[in-house]
Order: structure tokens, then sequence, then C-alpha cells
């Protein structure tokens, strides 16, 4: 045998990742006023790194007097972040220190200090009333994002797609059913015979699946008289239990959902209900009706009331309705009660406005 044909087509794709080093560094100077530091000295915390990566280094740089004695820097602190030391070009840095004085992201070229000349006025600082020095002690806090060199995943795979043949289980149970293969069981009906197979009957339809599986006179005899079904509405019937389709639904429905509700077929009936909703008519309503109601037919005996409530004054001229009276009053009554509803609910809803 030939193997199938396939059609192929390769999937490329790459996915890009940019890791990201986020380190957190707090500095306590304590003591802080009692510093006698001149303008342009100036203080160093420890160097500091993210775990595993200590090629990036960091550290804080502070002149209590400002960095330089020119103009107004001496009255100010001056604050810095130095990148000590690094493998990367640049890398980009946040920052927030206490009382949020700063709070804004930038850029931080390599083995280049970033930060302000004029962090804060040195008497403001030592003034005390803001909360900026805590027992003569200020903190300062950074936060550092590191963004590394980008990482590309590249990956491909084969997609393969094979040419899988439609289903035509519904085809071959149908095949079955007309070839009458394997046959075990005679459904008689008006002088005719339909050949059929127990373990599908059963597998579909609960009313056979219980006459197969008790000592019944059709199980001994594999064969079935039915005498209150016509043959082409049982046939009908046969041929939705094989192929979950009845090909002459649309001119037969009233009688076949009496025989899916005989059967037991509630998918059939459903399908039936749909098909008599469709043909809903003035002339038929109240037959319509009566034949839902005598079969349990739950929504087709919904939506008739329905048109019956809404034409009510044409379908109680009808022969229909006058039978129904005559043979069904429950139905008149029921009908009436849903015109009532209606009236009650159009009087409760223009009573608002």
């Amino acid at each position: 045998m030939a193997p199938k044909s396939r059609k192929g087509a390769v999937n490329v794709s790459c996915d890009t990742h940019v890791p990201v080093i986020k380190l957190s560094y707090t500095w306590r100077l304590h003591n802080f006023s009692m510093r006698r530091d001149e303008a342009g000295q100036k203080i160093e915390s420890s160097h500091f790194s993210a775990a595993g990566h200590p090629k990036l280094t960091w550290c804080l740089s502070m002149y209590p007097h400002g960095e330089s004695n020119e103009g107004e820097d001496k009255d100010f602190v001056s604050l810095f972040l130095r990148l000590v030391a690094s493998d990367k070009k640049d890398v980009h840095v946040e920052r927030a220190e206490d009382q949020c004085l700063r709070d804004e992201p930038s850029l931080c070229p390599r083995r280049r200090d970033f930060g302000w000349k004029k962090f804060i006025k040195r008497a403001r600082l030592l003034k005390g009333t803001e909360g900026l020095l805590t027992r003569d002690k200020l903190t300062i806090f950074c936060e550092v994002l590191a963004f590394l060199d980008s990482v590309n995943t590249s990956s491909q795979n084969m997609v393969v797609s094979v040419d899988v043949p439609e289903c035509n289980l519904s085809d071959d149970f149908g095949h079955l059913l007309e070839s009458r293969q394997l046959s075990d069981v005679v459904l008689s009906v008006q002088g005719k015979e339909i050949r059929a197979h127990k373990v599908v009957l059963a597998a579909r339809c609960p009313v056979f699946a219980a006459m197969f599986q008790h000592e019944m006179k059709e199980e001994k005899e594999g064969r079935v008289e039915i005498t209150d079904c016509d043959f082409e509405v049982l046939h009908q019937v046969i041929k939705y239990i094989y192929m979950g389709r009845a090909p002459k639904l649309n001119q037969m429905a009233e009688k076949v959902l009496v025989a899916a509700d005989k059967y037991d077929l509630a998918r059939l009936k459903a399908m039936c209900e749909d098909v008599l909703c469709s043909k809903l008519s003035v002339e038929k309503a109240a037959e319509t009706l009566v034949l839902a109601d005598t079969h349990n037919a739950d929504q087709l005996k919904a939506n008739a009331l329905q048109f019956i409530r809404v034409q009510a004054d044409e379908v109680k001229e009808t022969d229909g309705w006058k039978r129904m009276a005559s043979e069904n009053p429950h139905l008149v009554l029921e009908a009436f009660y849903a015109l009532v509803d209606e009236i009650g609910a159009l009087s409760t809803r223009f009573g608002r406005k």
C-alpha cells in the first residue's frame, strides 16, 4: 500500500529574553551633623553587587559639604551612585532615596558617576523639622535595575498535516441497515418487514434495549410485531436510530413525533418539534397544541400557546379550535391563562411608564 501523502511545513520561532538584575542597597550615616568634612571631600559606601554578578559593582558617594567650593555648591549635600566596575556598555538605573527626595529612572554610562551636585540643602537637612535626620542618622536607600544583554532562543519544528478522510459512520450504518448484512431481528409492520440488528437498536433506543434484554417473546423469536405505526413512519424512525437523521422528517413530522415519544427517542422528538414550530399557522395551531400536550412535547406546546396568544382572534374561529374546546377543554383554559398573563404583563409595563 502506498504511503499516505503528507504536506509539511517548518515553523521557526525565536524568543528574546532580557535578563534583569534587581538589587536594593541601604546606606546609613551616623552622627551626620558632627562631620567636619570640607567642600570637595567625599565619603563612600562599601561596594555592592547583586548575587551572582560580581562584575557589576556599585557604590554611593556623598559630599556632605558639596562637591566643590564654587558658588552655591558648598551649601548643598552632593550624592552620587557610582558604577565601580561593569562588563556592560550601559546600565539602566532606577533610584529612590529616603523621604522620596528623588525618584527618577536614568541611564548610567559605564564608569561614570550619576547623581546630584545639589541633592539637598545642608541647612534644610540639619534643621530636622522634616524628619530627614533621625537621631542624627541619615539613611540613603537606592534600588538598582540592571538590564543585561538580551538572549535569543531559537527553535524550529516540522508541522505535518495528514489527509484524514471524513467520518462516514452515519453512512456506514445506513448501508448496514439497507444491506441487511448480519441482521438478527425482523420488525414487522403492515405486512412489510425491516431487517435490523438488535445491538444497534438496543444501543440507540431504550425501549428496544428493554425488549431485548429480558426474556420476552421478541427476544426469543427475533421478531417484533408493530401494530400502531405506519411502515414509512417506522422506517424513518429506524433510519434515525442507525444514521442520526430521518430523511423525510419534514413531510412526516407529526407522525414521527408520536413514534419518537413511544420509543423514547428524545433527540428525534425535539427535531420533530422544531419542524412543527416552523410550520405553525392559524389553521393548525390548535391541532399542534393538542399533539404537543398529548405527547409531552413541552417546547412545541410553549410555542403553540405563544402563537395562539398572538393570533387569538383568528385561531378561535378555526375548526381545530372548536374541536379542541370540545375534546380538550383544559387546553382552552391554558390558552386563556396565557393570554391573561400577557395582558397583565403589558398593563404592568405601561402602567410603570
